[in-house]
């Protein structure tokens, strides 16, 4: 774009001469309004923040750009050395023999056979750099061009051969041999032209082009025509095949130069320019002449060599020559917008036509030059001449309003994205003094631009950041060229405070703008969003408390606090005991309002300076700092556990929750990962302890720790090599001593640790999800096991076998199934096999355990309550299961000769099993006095250490208690009493049961 001098500074004074008057206007107020002054500024700004605030990839993209740019600008495409050496060369050569032949030197034979030979060495120079050309060009139409132009050349030189050779031989070549490559020449040379048209030709004006290629050719055909090939032919007394290759060569001359021509009209916007075609042209121009004085010799009859023709024939070659390497340079160099001058002189070959043919004209005319015809031909080409120069004068003017058209469009649209900008653009000056706000000053700062030009920006500035922002236009001013910032600075606007991101330009040097460019651009919404996320990255969104990242963070920062000042920071780990029963009795909403409600009970027990977070689910820690001793951190403890006691209140619903709790205190050498670790680890001894408590960290746990984690790697092997096995505890006769049954014992033969008892890996064997499949295994091994070893005892069929199930197995597996496949495979009778879960197991989701129980129970078999007396029972629900046993719990058993109320807690199971039709078992029996005992309380089945281990079978048939029931049953009276007894009731209950029959 044109660019008018002094437009934008005389706009720019105009602007600040508005801004100086209006004043003194009849309105009182000065304009803001944005002017074409401010264009460059628009330029600046616009540009820079695009960039600025644009993607990485804009950012990558221009600096990638730069860096071509600046590595074009440092490196432009070069030719290789020996194509610039043989360049230098032949420019040499040929001024050296041209200068030889014009001044004769060393006599005419010495010229002569200079002239004869000169055209060999300077062709073959040229055919090699069009070779090379030609090879580095790319695919295409242009690669094909230079292939025919270095063709057409060789050929060229093997006729110039032929012919030095015949001189040198005595003989003329013309006619000759050579004639035959000469007139090779021609279309070779004619097909490289219309190659180069094509290859630049691609992106013209066809029309335009169309007619001045015709005014071009229809101009300077006439003046070849009238002036040099007619003349030619007219000549008389000469051979006829001289005179008809004289005029061939002549003729063809004519028509290649006019294809040239257009071939100069159209190289404008190949790799180039016009530069390529020019030289091309102008080389072959030479050959022309060369050949009109040659062929005029020739035909006259006093050609010889070493004549001016011979210097323009080998002066040819240097335009050849450098056309080829231009070409070359174009490739290899950035695309170069063409030059006025060769615009010019490509535009001017229709007019020269025209005058060409004005001259054929003349010189035809030359005879009857006062004749009217010849006036008025003159007059008219005058007036076409007249008329041309008006056009061209017209289309001038036209292009200029134009480009003032541009101008202004482009200053508008610049103009218009000033005024609607959303960001705030503002010019200041060294001082601070507002010179130009944008009409979104108003939007963004809530302050009129017209009230505030003139004004110091800083004094401007409602809030705490004015300092910031005095200090950020220093910086600005201080520096030269680049961007400043970006800077945030908070702005008060009435109630509201909005965030800015600000960058400035000192554009001192820019006459358009003599000050500092200022950007601002209001990230209100984008902050209030980065707060929103760093909420939710480190507070639970439930309870607003601190989640996991966060109290990790302040964990950590705490115990480097404590280093520093030899004090102790404690961690507790709070997890809600059966939290899951409330979520799914009352709804996911009613567990959310208890997690909120447990969350702010928390924070009310804690101090302000603890921080209390939300782990997960309903697992809640506390890390406490700055205490005093262990003591006070298991008092804190306490008393989370009673608050957390206390019962919620839902919608008319009263719901208590109690919690587990694991305190661990820091040592000089913890971790922020192994204090929490030790927190976790106590929190779940709490809970394996009985839940409702708390529980402070103890190394030991953590070896413990390891060995679960441990034996939870090995239960797969052992579960596939069959480590497991069983053991057989028997179930007396109190009084008699004879066996009853036996209950089956699950141990675990580990090849470390040895033999492991099942509080050891129970437990491990629920949490994983392998306790179906091994009380699947326990369930078929011992129901065929007791089926085998039975045969050999009196009254086998009155022998049960007891078998523990997880409350898992029940809750999760297909229990039913398994029994009946277990019954079905060993052939046990189904009233001879007892199942047994705990206590807490029957009372847990009792609706769905009825279901259960009854659908076990359906199979025939017996219900046994493990441990009774330990758990919650309730006697409406003891009367609603199909339960059979009560098995009294070896605490009870122990309190009959250790405790003054033992025996009436051990009689109040008792008559409860006899209340509900129950048979009652003891368990933990050590001692005989507790024998006596609980016969004299009505028990008459039992086991315990008193009477045997656990054992095998084979060793359980050597013991005197199946020695005794085999005694018994020999006789008649025992064989009653077994069989009387034999269902673990006493006489007077099995007689009670028979009365009221």
């Amino acid at each position: 774009m044109r660019r008018w001098p002094g437009s934008l500074h005389a706009r720019l004074r105009a602007a600040n001469c508005r801004e100086a008057v209006a004043p003194h206007t009849s309105s009182g107020t000065r304009e803001n309004c944005v002017t074409p002054a401010y264009i460059s500024l628009a330029r600046l700004l616009v540009w820079r923040q695009i960039g600025r605030f644009g993607s990485d990839e804009n950012r990558i993209l221009e600096a990638m750009i730069r860096r071509s740019r600046r590595e074009q600008e440092m490196h432009p495409g070069a030719t290789p050395r020996w194509v610039d050496m043989l360049f230098s060369a032949l420019v040499v050569y040929v001024i050296t023999v041209s200068v030889w032949m014009l001044c004769g030197l060393g006599g005419p034979q010495i010229t002569h056979y200079v002239a004869l030979v000169s055209d060999l060495p300077a062709a073959l120079a040229s055919v090699i750099i069009a070779a090379a050309t030609a090879h580095h060009s790319a695919r295409g139409p242009l690669r094909s061009a230079w292939i025919a132009l270095a063709t057409a050349q060789a050929v060229y030189l093997v006729g110039a051969a032929i012919g030095t050779a015949s001189w040198l031989l005595g003989q003329d070549p013309f006619p000759g041999p050579a004639d035959i490559f000469y007139c090779a020449f021609y279309p070779v040379l004619a097909a490289a032209a219309l190659a180069f048209i094509r290859a630049y030709a691609v992106r013209v004006a066809w029309v335009q082009l169309s007619l001045d290629a015709t005014i071009f050719v229809v101009g300077f055909g006439a003046f070849f025509w009238f002036l040099v090939i007619r003349p030619a032919a007219a000549s008389s007394g000469v051979d006829f095949l001289k005179q008809a290759l004289s005029v061939a060569y002549l003729g063809l001359d004519c028509v290649l130069l006019l294809m040239l021509g257009v071939l100069l009209i159209t190289g404008s916007g190949s790799a180039g320019g016009r530069r390529v075609p020019a030289l091309v042209l102008l080389g072959f121009a030479s050959t022309f002449l060369g050949d009109i004085l040659w062929s005029l010799a020739k035909v006259r009859g006093y050609y010889l060599p070493g004549g001016f023709q011979d210097v323009l024939y080998l002066a040819c070659y240097v335009p050849l020559a450098a056309a080829a390497r231009e070409q070359w340079l174009a490739s290899s160099a950035p695309a170069r917008a063409p030059s006025q001058r060769a615009d010019a002189v490509a535009r001017s070959l229709p007019y020269a036509a025209m005058l060409a043919a004005f001259l054929v004209l003349v010189y035809l005319a030359r005879g009857d030059v006062a004749g009217p015809a010849t006036v008025m031909t003159m007059v008219v080409f005058s007036l076409t001449l007249l008329l041309m120069v008006r056009q061209s004068v017209a289309w001038r003017g036209a292009a200029l309003v134009r480009e003032r058209q541009a101008a202004r469009l482009v200053e508008d649209r610049y103009a218009s994205l000033i005024a609607n900008a959303a960001d705030v653009i503002m010019i200041v000056g060294a001082d601070g003094t507002l010179r130009f706000a944008s009409p979104a000053t108003e939007r963004t700062l809530g302050l009129k631009p017209e009230a505030i030009i003139g004004r110091n920006l800083a004094e401007l500035w409602a809030g705490e950041d004015a300092e910031k922002l005095r200090m950020f236009l220093a910086e600005v001013a201080a520096t030269a060229t680049g961007t400043v910032g970006p800077v945030e600075l908070r702005h008060e606007r009435g109630p509201q405070r909005c965030v800015l991101e600000s960058v400035g330009s000192n554009l001192t040097q820019d006459p358009a703008v003599q000050g500092l460019a200022l950007n601002f651009r209001d990230i209100s919404e984008r902050k209030a969003l980065e707060e929103q996320l760093r909420q939710l990255a480190f507070h639970d969104p439930l309870t607003l408390l601190a989640n996991r990242n966060l109290f990790r963070d302040r964990v950590q920062h705490a115990l480097i606090i404590a280093h520093r000042g030899q004090s102790s920071v404690a961690v507790m780990f709070l997890d809600l005991d059966n939290f899951k029963n409330a979520n799914d009795s009352l709804g996911h909403d009613a567990g959310d309002r208890l997690l909120q409600a447990v969350a702010q009970r928390i924070v009310k027990t804690t101090r302000s300076s603890d921080t209390v977070a939300r782990l997960g689910g309903d697992e809640f820690a506390v890390l406490v700092e700055g205490i005093g001793s262990q003591r006070d951190v298991e008092r804190l403890a306490d008393v989370l556990i009673d608050t957390l006691n206390l019962p919620h209140v839902f919608e008319g619903i009263e719901v208590q929750v109690t919690a587990s709790v694991g305190v661990a205190l820091s040592t000089a050498e913890a971790s922020a990962e192994a204090l929490l670790s030790n927190a976790d680890i106590a929190m779940y001894h709490a809970k394996a302890a009985g839940k409702n408590r708390y529980v402070t960290f103890q190394p030991q746990m953590q070896d413990m720790l390891q060995e679960r984690l441990r034996l939870e790697a090995d239960i797969g092997r052992a579960l596939a090599q069959q480590e497991f096995f069983l053991e057989y505890q028997p179930i007396v006769d109190l009084d008699n001593r004879s066996l009853l049954g036996v209950e089956a014992l699950v141990r675990w033969r580990h090849p470390e640790a040895g033999v492991l008892m099942p509080a050891r890996f129970i437990h491990v064997l629920e949490e994983c999800g392998q306790i179906m499949k091994l009380g699947r295994w326990v369930l078929r091994q011992a129901c065929r096991d007791f089926c085998a070893w039975r045969t050999g005892i009196a009254g086998s069929a009155g022998l049960r076998l007891a078998v523990n199930i997880s409350g898992r197995h029940l809750q999760h597996g297909d229990l039913v199934q398994d029994v009946a496949q277990a019954l079905h495979e060993s052939g046990l009778e189904p009233h001879n096999l007892v199942i047994e879960l705990t206590e807490t197991t029957t009372m847990y989701n009792t609706d769905a355990n009825l279901e259960r129980f009854h659908r076990v129970k359906a199979l025939g078999v017996r219900l046994a309550i493990d441990d009774f007396g330990t758990g919650y029972s309730s006697l409406s629900y003891l009367h609603r299961f199909p339960i059979d046993i009560l098995k009294i719990d070896r605490s009870f058993v122990s309190r009959l000769t250790n405790s003054d109320n033992g025996p009436e807690l051990a009689r109040a199971v008792i008559t409860l099993g006899e209340t509900l039709g129950l048979e009652t078992v003891a368990e933990g029996i050590e001692l005989e006095p507790q024998v006596v005992a609980l016969l004299a309380l009505g028990c008459i089945a039992g086991q315990g250490f008193l009477f045997a281990p656990a054992e095998s079978l084979e060793q359980l048939s050597r013991s005197p208690f199946v020695a005794r029931r085999n005694a018994l049953w020999s006789g008649t009276a025992g064989r009653e009493d077994l069989a009387t007894r034999g269902w673990f009731k006493p006489p007077r209950a099995v007689r009670r049961r028979a009365g009221a029959a």
